[in-house]
């Protein structure tokens, strides 16, 4: 289950128990039901969470914790929802279920190069001709490219550098290491699973959660896909450290092994198909 997917489900959780409290459908209609999820900066709290009940109660004049109560009750009661609980003056806090939440990954493998954009049209966003001459000679065409499409940029040493603080080496590194671990997978006859129930560490959830948000992330402006793409270089940095995704030394794979697998094949994906829209390599090797 993707964001659009979970938005789209609370919004008919919503609808139903707002009609379950006398909303009629005209009422329903003047709701503002914009952002209605959002990740809470606490991740002990949940993996999303939903302001839905306490805009309609404000909206309506009807009791938020209330509705959010009834919005959690009935959103606990899908096979999608692991858990729901109600917190503060009218939100809801949510976890998925596990399966739910993997089955983003075999959406992301079997659209390849068109997750995100369904069209598979890509229009490279244009830079200043004078500055990336300019910076391209110090630091390289793509990595030139990369920092100018950032609102910001760290100074042209810095983007010289094979370190984490150069933002455009930080994403084109991740991709380069989930090759490699494909390329490692191949030689030891490892193959991907579809067990993705099997991914509830906190990092493949991150992972999972981050990789979700590239299909709105991959309609907005150039600067907002970088930085995205740096969030997510990082998501997939602690998951390669945490999470092992091959066997050590003569141990068989298991379907854990296989399932992480997986996972790192769609975030390679999504890190290529976003380097793409930039108009920036995605190498293989660094």
């Amino acid at each position: 289950m993707n964001p659009v997917q979970l938005t789209a489900l609370i919004r008919a959780a919503a609808t139903d128990v707002l009609t379950g409290h006398g909303v009629d459908t005209a009422t329903l209609r003047t709701i503002d039901w914009t952002a209605p999820i959002a990740r809470p900066k606490d991740p002990a709290r949940g993996e999303y969470a939903t302001s839905v009940a306490l805009r309609a109660g404000s909206a309506l004049d009807l009791p938020a914790r209330a509705l959010a109560a009834d919005l959690a009750a009935a959103l606990s009661g899908r096979d999608e929802i692991a858990s729901a609980e109600v917190a503060g003056a009218g939100f809801v806090n949510l976890r998925l279920a596990a399966a739910a939440r993997g089955e983003l990954i075999g959406e992301v493998l079997a659209a390849g190069d068109g997750y995100g954009r369904p069209d598979r049209h890509v229009v490279h966003h244009v830079v200043d001709d004078d500055a990336y001459e300019t910076l391209a000679e110090r630091v390289g065409p793509d990595v030139a490219r990369y920092a100018l499409l950032r609102s910001t940029r760290p100074e042209p040493g810095v983007l010289a550098r094979r370190v984490e603080e150069n933002p455009a080496f930080l994403v084109r590194f991740a991709h380069a290491r989930m090759c490699a671990l494909a390329r490692w997978a191949r030689e030891l006859g490892v193959t991907g699973g579809e067990e993705y129930g099997l991914l509830t560490g906190p990092a493949e959830t991150a992972l999972i959660g981050t990789l979700g948000e590239f299909e709105a992330v991959a309609r907005c402006e150039p600067d907002r896909v970088t930085r995205y793409l740096e969030r997510l270089a990082v998501a997939v940095g602690e998951f390669e450290r945490t999470c092992p995704v091959l066997p050590m030394g003569d141990a068989p794979a298991t379907e854990r092994h296989r399932a992480r697998l997986a996972l790192a094949k769609a975030a390679r994906q999504v890190l290529r198909n976003g380097l793409d829209l930039l108009g920036v390599d995605a190498p293989e090797r660094m």
